[in-house]
């Protein structure tokens, strides 16, 4: 079983995610809506996956999959609606997913990062 942590503050963007991994066998979702809430899921329950939105209310995806990875590493996918503000070069190692998120492209990007 994986546990996943997505942050995301847009409520309908994380009933969309839930509902996507709900279908997807033996994995548990943990949902925060800052980096700071982030931060300490990450700290009690360490993940085996970091799903990050960029715009966050209280940073942006790039610093804290840094912060979170330097602590707990895992893979990580940065999720945006302005795919055209990404510096792929920026993500390194990370996967990406642009929104509006598409159900069958999200799981098979989740079994991509969780594959190594």
């Amino acid at each position: 079983m994986a546990r996943i942590l997505y942050v995301e503050d847009h409520p309908p963007a994380q009933y969309l995610m839930d509902a996507i991994i709900s279908e997807m066998t033996a994995h548990e979702l943990l949902l925060a809506s800052s980096g700071a809430e982030a931060e300490q899921l990450a700290e009690s329950f360490p993940p085996d996956l970091y799903i990050l939105d960029l715009d966050l209310p209280d940073t942006d995806g790039l610093r804290l999959a840094e912060t979170l990875r330097a602590a707990h590493p895992a893979p990580v996918i940065l999720v945006s609606a302005y795919a055209e503000a990404v510096d792929e070069a920026a993500l390194d190692d990370m996967h990406y997913l642009a929104k509006p998120l598409e159900p069958d492209h999200v799981a098979d990007t989740i079994r991509r990062a969780l594959a190594g």
